[in-house]
């Protein structure tokens, strides 16, 4: 298979599966690929230096903070129970993903990224009002819908804390982020084929995958300002955007396409050969090598990151190792 076209469907459809009935021999092959599966994760995580021993810290206060912020939109009881499942994730990550930046940048992290959840969870719910909410916030008109009225002045909001550049990313992530997720319904309505396009599913992966979003919340203007350090990190966005894109796909590969029984196609490339490009644009470029702190920042990252997946039950991963025991188990309110 060519190798773009082959790393294009991995970063949308992940690996094949096949079907979990024997065959003639009485084996069973899904069996043999959910083995399969849980080797490619283990030594992913190992090949990058994932540390399995670091538990997940809860930061209460946090926890709180966001929770009010949601109930102060008034999004009703649904909604809501929609905010209180995918809470916990959301400040997990902000913590360990952003620990050493300013709380306040780790709680609008964590509103980030809970309302990157809601929008994934329920576009199906509210998918008229998701299509014209790239005009609308362009426009600055009414959202209709609730969750995009509050997701409209969030956005808004971080110009109090990111400068001009990351600012606008941030925006123009999270209109992709939408889109991308307006593409996916419409492709569910029309049955689109993807072999009729080369480079579409990676295209795709890109926008749904909210990677720029994650990438530039790391430097909050106070700590890093754009005129100084702008130029430090831009070089090495791309490698962190598929990085992130194909970790997703990795380590959400078995939650969605295992336990919902579906199928893609042929893992063609290992995502373990970004890595070390990462740290090598990062530490070696002459014309703007990363600095320590930042270095450490995104190192810091890919642990958080990581642990979004390995330590709550939304991805299934320590149901996965419960045999062998391999990821701590969950917290009670995991």
């Amino acid at each position: 298979m060519d190798s773009i076209l082959a790393e294009s469907k991995l970063t949308y459809h992940g690996l094949r599966m096949t079907s979990t009935d024997t065959d003639e021999t009485g084996v069973n092959l899904g069996r043999a690929q959910t083995d399969q599966i849980k080797s490619l994760i283990r030594t992913f995580l190992e090949d990058i230096g994932f540390d399995r021993s670091i538990r997940v810290v809860k930061d209460h206060e946090m926890k709180i903070i966001v929770w009010q912020y949601f109930q102060s939109l008034h999004l009703g009881e649904k909604n809501e129970k929609s905010v209180q499942q995918t809470l916990d994730p959301s400040v997990n990550f902000a913590y360990h993903g952003y620990t050493s930046l300013p709380f306040q940048v780790r709680v609008l992290g964590a509103i980030q990224f809970l309302y990157m959840f809601l929008v994934d969870d329920m576009a199906e719910e509210f998918i008229d009002e998701l299509q014209v909410s790239g005009q609308n916030f362009t426009l600055n008109q009414h959202h209709k819908h609730p969750i995009l009225a509050g997701l409209d002045s969030h956005i808004r909001n971080l110009s109090d804390y990111y400068g001009p550049y990351c600012h606008s990313v941030m925006i123009k992530g999270m209109l992709d982020y939408i889109n991308g997720r307006v593409v996916e319904h419409k492709i569910k309505q029309s049955n689109f084929n993807f072999s009729e396009s080369r480079l579409m599913p990676m295209f795709l992966r890109t926008k749904v995958g909210g990677a720029e979003i994650m990438i530039h919340f790391l430097y909050p203007n106070s700590v890093f300002p754009e005129e100084e350090y702008v130029m430090r990190y831009f070089p090495v966005t791309l490698e962190l955007v598929l990085f992130i894109d194909f970790t997703n796909d990795i380590l959400s590969y078995y939650k969605e396409f295992c336990l919902d029984d579906e199928t893609g196609n042929s893992w063609q490339i290992s995502p373990t050969r970004i890595m070390p490009s990462i740290w090598m644009s990062c530490g070696t470029s002459q014309a703007t090598p990363l600095l320590p702190s930042l270095l450490a920042l995104v190192k810091n990252f890919t642990q958080g990151m990581i642990m979004l997946f390995t330590a709550h039950r939304r991805y299934h991963l320590v149901e996965l190792f419960a045999d062998e025991q391999y990821l701590p188990p969950y917290s009670e309110d995991a």
